[in-house]
């Protein structure tokens, strides 16, 4: 009895302990928020969700706070926002200043809140954004989502400070989703809309609870983020990504098996092996790249190997990227020289040993450098390591690891690249492949140390984002921010790779190792080659495949991109199909005899002589039109007759010097234009990447503007750890994608229907086109938005047809000095009546072009504050206020 009466006085004096502590940790919350003072605070507070077009919900809240001057800390919101006044006085209005940690993950911010001054009044005005991107509990302004498996509930935050405050309205959009269950009845509104107001301040402050059945789209891309969503994320991107393997592996094995030359090359041998080994490299990378993340994460909720999966999580990332890195060293043998006293000393080896030889350290002593065992911070439990972690400035020690990392990738890709190229005609075959100068060597250390650096300022960035109204002075802050800035930081390896093969590298290595290939049998082709062979066609489906065409088809969470590829390749394939119909050089001169088998035995003078000549006469008869004599024109036109028509390829006996008609709508400008500028094939395909590239310069800086600078994207940069580079590269990207497809309508001239330029390339436009099309037809079912590919199509468009332009103005460009400009060359290579269509057409691009363009200006992009859903997957943090 005497044991059980200890016990329960045990259990009472804890209690009153505890509620003491609470009751002095409220009151000192009321002695800094003066919360009386606040009574005649005035308080909107609205909150809309969307879920029509967009890939997840979105949910917009605002609050607005009206609180009289005679406030104590009214003067304190007109402060900076770096100040400790300012932060207790957004405290009082915005959370709940008792809570132990100001901190949210889940809260974006475009601004701070908008503060302004009246007579009486000092009004505070927040607006924050979520995205439900998985199931975790979501604190946004002074809203809390939690997302289950059915329901989704959405409750009101009221700050503490403002329970007696009148609560003018509060609404609440559900995104024309009815209710299942509301706390109290509104006073106003409808199914989705709800609004409680209250005529005069006083009464209970409001408790509201709202719950809600989300679209089954949206809640199954939130699904999709949780375990085990993120490891069926890449198992179902696998196919796209094995099927780009197969394309890959088939070129070469085309181009193996159909030789140009007996026996074959040493180029040609190595650039058909290369195509297949990058195939091979890229492939392992993407799916190291797929499953690191996700099967680590998965791994360690499911307590499986938690020594690899969780305690030394970093170590692997760390060490995968490395490989990943060393792999295209050695595929790329970097060299690199300097000379010091006239001998040749080799740098890149004992750098790369250096670089390699202190990750590897980091990964199995990071002890040695100031870092934690784990390479992860635990503030709370183990702040001790923290301030040693602190002291040794371990944290420019792991900066100095990722720099390593980034360096050893940065020169295996450009020793890759160089080797790629220069297989085509190196003299003694890897001798100088992966050779490259010393100053391009200064320039890879010099980004491969900026890249991490800027990952540290990210991070602090990101840091002052989600805690901005946290406490500078409280006790254990300093440690917390450090461990914080680290434990982000420290997702570099995994991101780099993520970053870097899945967004470029992954179809810059095998699109560069099959034009090195093509350019090598264009060279090795005796006689030259006028049409690429059946093996060059498949290499160029795939190079268009893999480096041109988009890459969508993500519905719901659930990635399908396999269905847009299947999309592309048929209507790449149905071009082809009908190109071989009906283009120019494969009409049918005579039965089973192609226009092409007669005119290439014609010179390139000969072609170009008689199309300017059919032009003269042309314009002569345009001329002659009104007030002529028969006999001239009859003249002009027998003149006329006999440029439209080619010796007989069988002549029928006793008329060895018979003449067939060219076919219907070909003459000679036709005939000269379908070859196009150049006398080979991979000449034109060659010249067409150049003027698409040139005119892809602007067309780049639109698109830039457009998918990095419109409205808030710019701004996110700053809190992504590659934000900025990844928008440096996208310049590149876009560059080379426009070229790759001036490459393709070059290759492809002679192949593709159409008389003209602009005509060839629309068809062409289509094949990039059709992928997206069936994305759109996709996103109607799911309700996602379209993004800006409407606006990239437009452009694509306008960048082929002015490449096409380009092709006709040079295939006569020995007329051009006769021209006192290239538009009047382009007037007369058209005629009138074809210009006016060619003109036409570019001027509804153009419109089109404006039209979307001034509909983007006032749209505002998604953007995506969450971090990846397996980051942090065992670390156990998670919204807090």
């Amino acid at each position: 009895m005497g044991r059980v009466l200890r016990s329960v006085l045990v259990l009472v004096s804890a209690t009153l302990l505890l509620a003491a502590m609470l009751g002095e940790a409220a009151q000192a919350a009321d002695d800094e928020c003066s919360p009386g003072q606040l009574k005649a605070a005035r308080v909107t507070a609205s909150v809309r969700l969307k879920h029509e077009g967009e890939d997840y919900t979105k949910a917009d809240a605002v609050l607005t706070v009206k609180v009289p001057k005679s406030w104590r800390l009214a003067a304190d919101l007109l402060l900076n926002g770096d100040t400790e006044n300012y932060r207790t006085a957004m405290r009082c209005l915005l959370r709940d200043p008792r809570d132990a940690v100001f901190y949210r993950d889940t809260e974006g911010r475009a601004r701070p809140p908008h503060v302004t001054v009246q007579k009486k009044w000092v009004t505070v005005e927040q607006h924050v954004t979520t995205w439900v991107v998985d199931l975790q509990q979501r604190d946004f302004g002074t809203w809390r989502l939690t997302e289950g498996k059915r329901w989704w509930t959405l409750e009101l935050l009221r700050p503490p400070a403002l329970d007696k405050a009148w609560w003018q309205a509060i609404t609440v959009d559900l995104g024309g989703r009815a209710a299942r269950s509301v706390s109290m009845p509104p006073t106003a509104g409808a199914t989705d809309k709800l609004t409680w107001a209250r005529e005069k301040a006083g009464g209970h402050p409001p408790e509201l609870r709202v719950t809600l059945q989300p679209p089954a789209t949206k809640a199954s891309a939130a699904r999709w983020s949780e375990d085990p969503g993120y490891v069926l994320d890449p198992l179902a991107w696998m196919p796209w990504t094995v099927a780009m393997l197969v394309l890959i592996l088939a070129a070469s094995r085309a181009l193996r098996l159909a030789p140009v030359s007996s026996p074959r090359t040493e180029a040609e041998k190595d650039t058909v092996r290369h195509v297949r080994t990058m195939g091979v490299l890229t492939f392992v990378f993407t799916v190291v790249q797929y499953f690191d993340d996700a099967l680590l994460s998965h791994f360690a909720n499911d307590d499986v190997a938690l020594f690899w999966t969780d305690r030394h999580r970093t170590a692997v990332h760390l060490t995968l990227a490395l490989l990943t890195g060393l792999a295209l060293c050695v595929f790329g043998r970097p060299q690199c020289a300097v000379t010091i006293r006239s001998r040749q000393l080799g740098v890149v080896v004992p750098l790369l040993a250096a670089a390699v030889g202190y990750v590897a350290a980091v990964v199995a002593r990071p002890g040695w450098f100031g870092l934690p065992s784990h390479l992860w911070l635990d503030w709370e439990n183990n702040p001790d390591e923290v301030v040693w972690f602190q002291q040794a400035q371990g944290k420019y020690a792991f900066v100095l690891a990722c720099a390593c990392v980034v360096l050893v990738w940065l020169v295996g890709a450009t020793a890759s690249f160089l080797r790629l190229w220069r297989s085509c005609g190196a003299p003694a075959p890897g001798s100088n492949r992966g050779r490259f100068p010393f100053a391009v060597l200064g320039g890879l250390v010099a980004v491969s140390v900026v890249i991490p650096a800027v990952g540290i300022w990210t991070a602090q960035n990101t840091w002052e984002q989600r805690s901005w109204l946290s406490p500078h002075y409280s006790d254990g802050y300093g440690l917390w921010h450090e461990a914080e800035v680290f434990n982000d930081l420290r997702w570099f390896p995994s991101g780099w790779l993520d970053w870097v093969n899945g967004t470029y590298f992954w179809w810059w290595g095998p699109s560069l190792a099959i034009v090195a290939a093509l350019r090598v049998r264009a060279a090795s082709s005796v006689p030259p080659a006028l049409f690429p062979s059946a093996p060059e066609i498949r290499a160029l489906k795939a190079f268009f495949i893999v480096c041109v065409a988009p890459v969508v088809g993500w519905y719901a969470g659930v990635p399908l991109s396999w269905l847009p590829l299947l999309a592309l390749w048929g209507a790449l394939t149905a071009l082809l199909a009908v190109g071989r119909k009906r283009s120019v050089l494969y009409r049918e001169l005579l039965p089973g005899v192609p226009l092409h088998e007669v005119a290439k035995g014609y010179s390139r003078q000969r072609l170009l002589k008689d199309a300017r000549r059919h032009r003269e006469l042309h314009a002569q008869l345009r001329r002659l039109e009104q007030g002529q004599e028969d006999g001239v024109r009859g003249q002009l036109e027998y003149e006329l007759d006999r440029l439209n028509r080619l010796p007989n390829p069988s002549p029928p006996p006793g008329l060895p010097n018979s003449w067939v008609r060219l076919p219907h709508s070909v003459g000679p400008v036709e005939l000269a234009l379908a070859w196009g500028p150049r006398a080979q094939w991979w000449e034109n395909a060659c010249r067409a990447a150049l003027f698409a590239a040139l005119i892809a310069v602007p067309a780049g800086l639109v698109q830039f503007w457009v998918d990095h600078v419109r409205g808030s994207v710019w701004s996110d940069k700053f809190l992504d750890r590659f934000g900025f580079a990844d928008a440096a590269m996208s310049l590149i990207a876009m560059e080379v994608i426009w070229a790759g497809a001036g490459f393709v309508l070059g290759a492809l001239w002679r192949e593709l229907p159409g008389r003209r330029g602009p005509t060839r390339a629309f068809w062409l436009s289509l094949v990039y086109a059709a992928p997206v099309l069936v994305h759109w037809v996709g996103i109607r079912f799911v309700d996602q938005p379209f993004g800006t590919w409407a606006f990239n199509l437009s452009l694509t468009l306008l960048v082929l047809t002015l490449t096409g332009v380009a092709m006709d103005i040079d295939t006569f460009r020995r007329e051009a000095h006769y021209w006192p400009t290239k538009a009047g060359l382009l007037l007369s290579v058209y005629q009138w009546r074809t210009a006016s269509i060619q003109v036409a057409f570019l001027v509804g691009q153009i419109v089109a072009l404006v039209t979307i363009w001034q509909q983007m200006k006032g749209a505002d992009p998604m953007i995506l504050i969450e971090r990846d859903p397996t980051e942090g997957a065992s670390s156990g943090s998670g919204s807090g206020n």
